[in-house]
């Protein structure tokens, strides 16, 4: 079974505009631990880039250790997950159809969360 990785960047509301998540997920095709590593490198940069924000580093870290439940891991503003998929069907699909379940929960609207220009493939933190 194939593995992907996908990431959300939340934008709390402001005064002027409504809160959304801005999304990234890989192209697919990974295995377990190659998905992980793409996460891990992500989070890690995170933490190099954005020293003032220790929640990064310590997500890098539990990250690291293997202590996330669900493979779903919350810092800051960052939320990270990898996922299976099955065969034959598209990573891109399944990412999508979780983000807009993730939005529908966390906003009570599908569109909410939107796929950044350099998804799929990016991550924010390089």
């Amino acid at each position: 079974m194939p593995w992907n990785w996908l990431q959300i960047r939340l934008h709390p509301p402001g005064p002027d505009a409504p809160g959304y998540g801005e999304s990234a997920y890989g192209p697919g095709g990974f295995t377990y631990d190659e998905a992980r590593s793409e996460i891990q490198g992500s989070l890690d940069r995170l933490a190099a880039r954005f020293p003032g924000t220790p929640a990064y580093a310590a997500a890098a870290a539990a990250w690291r250790r293997g202590g996330v439940s669900d493979d779903t891991l919350t810092a800051a503003l960052i939320m990270s997950r990898v996922y299976a998929y099955e065969e034959g069907l598209g990573a891109a699909e399944v990412a999508q159809e979780w983000l807009q379940g993730f939005s529908m929960r966390v906003t009570g609207e599908p569109h909410r969360v939107i796929t950044s220009p350099t998804a799929p493939g990016g991550t924010f933190g390089r």
